[in-house]
């Protein structure tokens, strides 16, 4: 057996990417070995009791079901009792698969579970509320942008998100302002990658989240120190 032959049951439970999935389909095709093994898999399916209530395997179950597969291995290496397959030949291979299916099983249903608690936690962990949302216009060229004040739980954070924006040099920086009657306060500073892209996020403390806030920049400044805006307002909007 290859290499892709271990992969059949990884193959069966559907946990292959594209790739590898593909590369497997093609050793499937030409390994007489994988074929008969997926058959029996799936010849076993209808026999096992999927509708039953989940329970405690017996105590050194999973150590009975590894000797016996051993055991089929290396048949004079331990005595054990001759089993019946339901079908007569490939005899030496169906203990071994009706071991993996039943393993493959409680693996996936183990797996199943886990999957659906994380995702009810994700779930209710990213149930965000928008309360104000603007499309930043550029004062020149063809800088865009998004902002938005997300409330998660008890929090309130200032989401910006910026692309095309020029260059920086040196200790350049792009700051975020939010201003309320033309008085800004620094929300965020941020850099840029090589595609002009640049975002920031900006948790609101009670004094900023109690205050009315009318309009949102971003402007490009010499340097992170600054406590007013000092260089051009690249980005703006009213929120």
């Amino acid at each position: 057996m290859t290499q892709q032959c271990d992969r059949v049951l990884d193959y069966y439970n559907g946990h292959l990417n594209e790739i590898e999935k593909a590369a497997f389909e093609k050793h499937l095709s030409e390994c007489d070995d994988c074929q008969e093994i997926l058959a029996d898999l799936h010849s076993l399916e209808d026999t096992l009791p999927y509708a039953a209530e989940p329970v405690e395997p017996p105590e050194g179950l999973e150590d009975r079901v590894f000797a016996r597969i051993e055991a089929e291995d290396h048949p004079h290496s331990a005595k054990a009792a001759p089993l019946r397959p339901a079908k007569k030949k490939r005899q030496w291979m169906m203990p071994s698969v009706a071991a993996l299916l039943a393993v493959s099983l409680f693996g996936n249903a183990y797996l199943f579970t886990q999957l659906s608690d994380d995702a009810d936690i994700v779930e209710q962990a990213t149930i965000d509320q928008v309360l104000q949302y603007a499309e930043l216009a550029p004062s020149a060229g063809d800088a865009s942008g998004t902002a938005s004040i997300i409330e998660q739980g008890s929090e309130k954070r200032l989401v910006v998100q910026a692309s095309n924006l020029t260059a920086l040099s040196q200790e350049e920086v792009y700051q975020v302002w939010l201003l309320q009657d033309g008085q800004p306060e620094r929300a965020g500073t941020f850099v840029i990658d090589n595609e002009g892209r640049g975002s920031v996020i900006f948790t609101l403390n009670e004094e900023y989240a109690e205050r009315d806030w009318d309009t949102v920049a971003v402007s490009l400044e010499p340097d992170a120190n600054s406590e007013t805006p000092q260089g051009e307002i690249v980005l703006a909007s009213e929120i």
